[in-house]
């Protein structure tokens, strides 16, 4: 799954740098582009702040019931990470401009990582934590809910008019990606932990 993932990612992520994208994107970027500041507020339910937020209040929550870090919270902190090396990883590494940041000139503002929109990070962010609660929690109307908030996400960014449907189209994949990388990274962990524990002699 893993591969396959990061496959799609790949040939995307080509098929974005080459410009193929282009035509689509404009065609979309035409139909849906509006202001709004109620989506504008739902947008930023996704910001990189309301995610540290939701990590702090986690974390005073763990430290209240059981005086520790739970696993839960630990993975949620390792998947964020995640996402946030890819998403600033391919930022920089493809540098496709948002809609708008077309017109960027000064070497100043084209060193403004935020200048690029290829992927979206609002989006990733948002299936990073869908694609966990549903790979940990395992509950069908929270999957549902998560997810749902999720493609509003992916949505918004577009209407927003701050991303193209490529940049979000990434993050869905990032989001998705950096999710279930921390889970194949814990269950590693986990395996290695009880293995340990086994050969560790009786006494």
């Amino acid at each position: 799954m893993l591969l396959l993932e990061i496959i799609i990612l790949v040939i995307l992520s080509v098929t974005v740098k080459l410009g193929l994208f282009n035509e689509i994107n404009l065609h979309v970027h035409e139909a849906l582009h509006a202001n709004s500041y109620a989506i504008q507020l739902f947008s930023e339910t996704a910001s990189i702040y309301t995610f540290v937020a939701m990590i702090l209040i986690a974390v005073f929550v763990d430290f209240a019931r059981m005086r520790r870090i739970s696993m839960f919270t630990q993975g949620f902190v390792i998947a964020i990470v995640v996402n946030t090396f890819l998403v600033y990883a391919l930022k920089i590494s493809l540098q496709i401009y948002r809609p708008d940041a077309m017109h960027i000139n000064t070497f100043i503002e084209i060193l403004n990582v935020e200048a690029f929109g290829y992927p979206s990070g609002h989006t990733a962010r948002a299936f990073t934590l869908a694609t966990y609660l549903s790979t940990k929690l395992r509950i069908k109307n929270v999957t549902i809910l998560a997810f749902l908030w999720a493609l509003g996400i992916a949505l918004s960014r577009i209407i927003l008019g701050v991303h193209w449907l490529s940049d979000v189209l990434g993050g869905v994949l990032v989001g998705i990606l950096s999710a279930h990388i921390t889970d194949s990274m814990l269950k590693h962990v986990t395996t290695v932990m009880q293995r340990m524990l086994l050969r560790e002699p009786h006494r």
